[in-house]
């Protein structure tokens, strides 16, 4: 019987990695660095190894888990779909498929801009909790935002709904951000 899920949260320096009832209760959390060298491609794999350590000292089986929640730092496509998520050093990249192929390829998993799903969380299970309509402003690396109306995650065109982090401020920016463009919050 299926009676676990887990959150993971991919930051800029650290990956946030939790394991969950169904019913929202936190059983246990855990940081595990942010590897980002090599395009980033020893993220996901640190993930999935420390995410089936803990399954095992917790005595879960695979079996059991329902499926794995991913928030990443940028846009996402509806379909999972991550085109650049420059804090990461990820191009065209599809995060769920590789979390599900490390995971055995029978574990179910989503992956979302982590501001939107920082907001469905509260929207579910913390300071949003009986609210359809709420924003949700995130602070890291970079500034992200996470906008519920109607209980239904605003995404926006290409998953950049609530990017506030790049919301244009300053007209004659020298600087570019690392999004490419310049005067971002």
């Amino acid at each position: 019987m299926k009676q676990y899920c887990a959150g993971v949260d991919v930051g800029g320096t650290s990956v946030k990695c939790g394991i969950f009832t169904t019913e929202g209760v936190l059983l246990e959390k855990w940081e595990v660095p942010t590897r980002k060298e090599e395009d980033g491609k020893y993220i996901l794999p640190d993930v999935a190894d420390a995410l089936k350590q803990h399954l095992r000292e917790k005595g879960i089986a695979l079996s059991e888990l329902e499926g794995i929640g991913i928030g990443v730092p940028g846009p996402v496509e509806p379909n999972g779909y991550v085109h650049i998520c420059v804090n990461l050093g990820w191009h065209d990249h599809w995060p769920a498929k590789e979390m599900q192929e490390l995971m055995g390829g029978e574990i179910h998993c989503a992956v979302g801009n982590d501001a939107n799903v920082a907001a469905l969380g509260e929207m579910w299970q913390g300071g949003g909790k009986g609210h359809e309509n709420l924003l949700m402003v995130t602070l890291g690396t970079g500034v992200g935002g996470g906008l519920i109306v109607d209980g239904h995650i605003l995404a926006g065109v290409h998953g950049a709904g609530a990017e506030i982090g790049h919301i244009h401020v300053r007209e004659g920016e020298p600087e570019a951000c690392n999004c490419g463009g310049h005067g971002c919050l």
